[in-house]
Order: structure tokens, then sequence, then C-alpha cells
């Protein structure tokens, strides 16, 4: 049985997906993986992709959410944003985390198209 916050904050980046999919028309959102334990979403920004993943890992610099986002750019790959929540994060921190994400990956993509 899963942890009554994981749940929780499972179900609560679920419907913030949701959400970005009827606000981002141009970003290309794809479920990987909906489970009870995981949840693997990625985005394309075109020039941009990010992958976020909730789950319960035995061993990840993460407790619950991962945010991670990479470009190629001239044959290189860069880290354009990571974010990890931590144990005491709370759920509304998580929701700003994500949002913050999304616009720095975003504007990162609108800089080099």
């Amino acid at each position: 049985m899963n942890n009554p916050l994981f749940v929780k904050v499972k179900e609560i980046v679920t419907q913030w997906i949701k959400d970005k999919e009827e606000n981002f028309k141009y970003v290309m959102i794809e479920t990987i993986e909906n489970t009870e334990d995981r949840l693997y979403v990625i985005l394309n920004f075109g020039e941009c992709m990010a992958a976020i993943v909730v789950a319960e890992p035995d061993f990840a610099p993460y407790r619950f959410v991962s945010f991670e986002a990479g470009a190629i750019v001239n044959g290189i790959h860069k880290i354009v944003h990571t974010w990890y929540d931590e144990e005491g994060t709370t759920i509304e921190e998580i929701i700003k985390n994500l949002n913050n994400a999304i616009n720095v990956v975003l504007e990162y993509n609108n800089r080099i198209c």
C-alpha cells in the first residue's frame, strides 16, 4: 500500500499536468506510465524535452517528484533545468516549483528558437 502523502502528491501532479495539457497546446505532453506506484510524463517543447516522475524511489535525489529538462545544442546535451522535492516539501511548493520549471524551460526554448 502506498504512502497516503505520495498518493495525494501523485493526484495533484496528475491534475497539474492535465491543466497544462489544456493551457499549452503547443507543448506535446505524453504520459509514458501512470500506475498506482508511478507517474512518468514527457513534455516536448520543440527544442527542449522534460521528464516529470512521481514515484517512491528506493534511491534517488528526490522524495516523490523529479523534474529534469534538457536540450541538444550543436550536438551537445545541455541540462536546462532540474528540480527535486525533498522531505518536508509541501504540495503548494511542489506546484510552485513545477510552474517555475515550466517557465524556465519555455524561456530557454524561446531563446534558442
